[in-house]
């Protein structure tokens, strides 16, 4: 049998309309609520991976009444430009590493205190603990609003191209990328190192014109990124650690009903743990596959390295720069450092 045109029309309009209702939920034809949520790390990153995953579940609970979108890999400009955003609300998420919010929110900056932390659990137990939460305070005044649980970043190596670092010395006139933060500036100077600022979307052609001689990130980062391919040695220094923390803009979240409020609260706090038990897995990991891409690791001993920490006065320093407060916040967690 042949069909007309206007038959044919007809068929693909209600075919539409069938289509539409076993998708649509939220009654209208779009989401009530579209957010963006914004960070600079890779879609494979355990933080990308769990908060994808969140994001479905949040259109699932919510019957599409909320959308998230994710841009990862700084799709909506570096570290800087993305935490201006939020503040705006260009964008109504973002999740950020502590040591780039420490530029807005100095007590954030501590989370990043070199030689302060002694694993992954004592460093979580900080960040989801009495300084996450005087983070959050801090936060309201300039108009973010914080989740309780931070998705944890990993512990901070040294890679290079030049030489494998097994004593402070061998940090001697290295130029090594550090991000936006003060505190990571600080540490590589005191090393007598030459501490270079890029943004991380900058950081491999950084490496491939020779404009660093090196980077601090954790493992699972340098394979995301492929730096491998432009590094030689990993030496183990654990010497800080990362915390990405999951901030909204405080008017957009004002506006959203309090039973979305707490879907979003629970959905993104469950991607958190999801993200930072990934994450402490990866570091174990991630070395073996680093290996068998040709990096070499060594193991330097840590305790030369936190005696120049200690020894320079910048424990005294950043806890009268970033408030005595936040420091004692810290060091319920730490024990004493000063």
């Amino acid at each position: 049998m042949t069909l007309s045109r206007k038959r044919l029309l007809a068929l693909g309009a209600g075919a539409g309309a069938f289509a539409s209702i076993g998708v649509l939920r939220w009654p209208g034809e779009a989401a009530q609520f579209t957010l963006k949520l914004a960070n600079d790390q890779t879609p494979t990153h355990p933080m990308n991976v769990a908060t994808a995953d969140a994001i479905k579940r949040i259109g699932d609970v919510t019957g599409g009444q909320v959308e998230v979108k994710l841009f990862p890999s700084s799709l909506l400009g570096g570290d800087p430009q993305m935490l201006a955003q939020v503040r705006t609300g260009a964008i109504e998420l973002v999740q950020m590493g502590n040591n780039i919010v420490g530029s807005v929110i100095p007590s954030a900056a501590l989370l990043s205190m070199p030689f302060a932390f002694t694993s992954p659990q004592q460093y979580q137990a900080a960040a989801n603990g009495p300084l996450g939460a005087y983070i959050g305070t801090a936060a309201a005044k300039i108009g973010l609003r914080k989740f309780d649980t931070s998705f944890y970043g990993g512990f901070f190596e040294v890679q290079n191209r030049v030489r494998p670092i097994n004593a402070p010395g061998d940090l001697k006139g290295l130029k090594i990328r550090v991000p936006p933060g003060p505190i990571d500036v600080g540490t590589f100077k005191a090393f007598d190192a030459a501490p270079t600022v890029i943004t991380l979307g900058e950081v491999y052609t950084s490496l491939q014109t020779h404009l660093i001689d090196g980077i601090e990130v954790p493992l699972p980062t340098v394979r995301n990124f492929k730096f491998y391919e432009q590094l030689k040695y990993c030496s183990l220094t654990h010497h800080s650690g990362l915390s990405y923390l999951l901030f909204a803009n405080a008017d957009v979240w004002g506006r959203l009903p309090k039973n979305l409020q707490d879907v979003l609260d629970r959905e993104f706090n469950a991607a958190a743990a999801t993200a930072t038990k990934s994450m402490a897995g990866q570091e174990v990991s991630v070395e073996a596959e680093l290996t068998a891409d040709g990096m070499v690791f060594n193991r330097p001993a840590l305790e030369p390295f936190s005696q120049v920490i200690r020894g320079s006065g910048l424990y005294r320093q950043w806890r009268d720069q970033y408030d005595p407060k936040g420091w004692e916040m810290l060091e319920r967690t730490t024990g004493k450092l000063v």
